[in-house]
C-alpha cells in the first residue's frame, strides 16, 4: 500500500470505504448458492490472486526480512483465518444476518478477557465490558434455543474466538512483516486449507455457475481488498478513536442492508442482546483508547 502524507484525508476515507465494503459481505454470501466452506475458499483464493501483483512488483521489499520462523506462523494465522471464514459463513445460513455479524464481531470481548486473565494489562472499563457483552451473548444464545438459529449463533461465536485469536496474533506478527506480504500469504495458505476442507467434507469446488463466480469475485474484491486490506492500511494513519468507533459499523451496516435488501428483520431478542453485546465492546474500546492501543481489524 501507498504511504501517504500527514493529514490527507485518504486513511479516513479508506476507513469509511472499508466499513461499507466489508458490511456487504453477508449480502454477498446470502445470495450464493455454493458450500459455505467453499465460498470461503474462493474469497480468500481472489483475495491473494488480486495482491499477487503487488506482491511480486514489491517482493524485494515485502518478503526480504521473512524467514522460515515467521512463515510458519503466517501458515498458522492462515489456518485461523480459514476457521474463522468457515464458521462464520457457515452460521449465515442458520441464523439472522444481524445476530451473526453480532456475535462474529464480539472479538473484541474474547480479546478483553485474555487481557484481564493472562496479561493483566486491561482497566477497569474492560472488566465492565467483558461482563455485559458475555451478558448479551448468552442472552442471545438461551433465547435461540427453541427458533432453530442456536447452532448458527453458536457459530457465528465460534466465528468471533477464532477473529480473536487472528488479531492476537496478528498484533505480534504486524510488526515485523509489511502488510502486503502478510495479507498474501494469510490468504493464500487460507484458501489453500479452505480447499483442502471442502475435498474432505466432499463439498465439490467446481464447476459453479458464472454467477457464483462473480460473488466470489465480490467477496475478494469488496468486502476483503476494499474492506479487510484497506482497514489494516488505514489504521498506520486514523486516531484509534475513530478505528474503535469503526469496529461497530460492520454489524450496524449488515443489519441495515439485511433488512433493505433481503427483507430481513431481526426477532425482538436480538436487539436487546446485540445492545448489550455493542455496549460491552465499546467499554472494552474505551481501555484500549486509554492505553493507547489502537485494536487491529481482521
Amino acid at each position: 500500500m501507498v504511504n501517504v502524507e500527514k493529514g490527507s484525508p485518504a486513511p479516513y476515507i479508506g476507513v469509511v470505504v472499508a466499513v461499507f465494503s466489508v458490511s456487504f459481505a453477508s449480502i454477498f454470501i446470502r445470495w450464493s448458492e455454493a458450500p459455505p466452506v467453499v465460498i470461503a475458499a474462493y474469497r480468500m483464493l481472489f483475495a491473494a490472486l488480486m495482491l499477487l501483483p503487488f506482491a511480486v512488483v514489491h517482493r524485494e521489499a515485502q518478503f526480504k526480512f521473512l524467514d522460515r520462523k515467521t512463515i510458519s506462523w503466517l501458515l498458522v494465522i492462515g489456518l485461523i483465518l480459514a476457521l474463522h471464514f468457515a464458521t462464520w459463513i457457515t452460521s449465515l445460513g442458520m441464523t439472522s444476518v444481524a445476530s451473526s455479524t453480532i456475535l462474529v464481531t464480539s472479538h473484541p470481548l474474547l480479546v478483553g478477557a485474555v487481557s484481564i486473565i493472562y496479561f493483566k494489562e486491561s482497566g477497569k472499563w474492560t472488566a465492565v465490558g467483558v461482563a455485559i457483552g458475555f451478558i448479551g451473548v448468552v442472552f442471545i444464545s438461551i433465547m435461540s434455543i427453541g427458533d432453530g438459529s442456536w447452532d448458527g449463533n453458536l457459530l457465528a461465536f465460534i466465528g468471533g474466538v477464532f477473529a480473536g485469536i487472528y488479531i492476537l496474533a496478528g498484533r505480534v506478527m504486524r510488526k515485523k512483516v509489511n502488510l502486503i506480504a502478510y495479507a498474501f500469504i494469510i490468504y493464500l495458505s487460507a484458501a489453500a486449507f479452505l480447499f483442502l476442507a471442502a475435498i474432505i467434507l466432499n463439498q465439490p469446488i467446481w464447476p459453479y455457475p458464472i454467477e457464483e463466480f462473480v460473488l466470489f469475485l465480490l467477496l475478494a474484491g469488496v468486502s476483503t481488498i476494499l474492506g479487510h486490506t484497506v482497514y489494516n492500511w488505514s489504521l498506520k494513519y486514523v486516531t484509534a478513536p475513530l478505528v474503535s468507533a469503526s469496529l461497530l459499523g460492520e454489524p450496524i451496516l449488515a443489519s441495515v442492508l439485511a433488512a433493505i435488501i433481503l427483507v430481513e428483520l431481526p426477532s425482538p431478542y436480538i436487539y436487546l442482546g446485540g445492545a448489550l453485546i455493542l455496549i460491552g465492546v465499546l467499554f472494552v474500546l474505551y481501555d484500549e483508547i486509554s492505553y493507547k492501543r489502537a485494536p487491529d481489524i481482521e
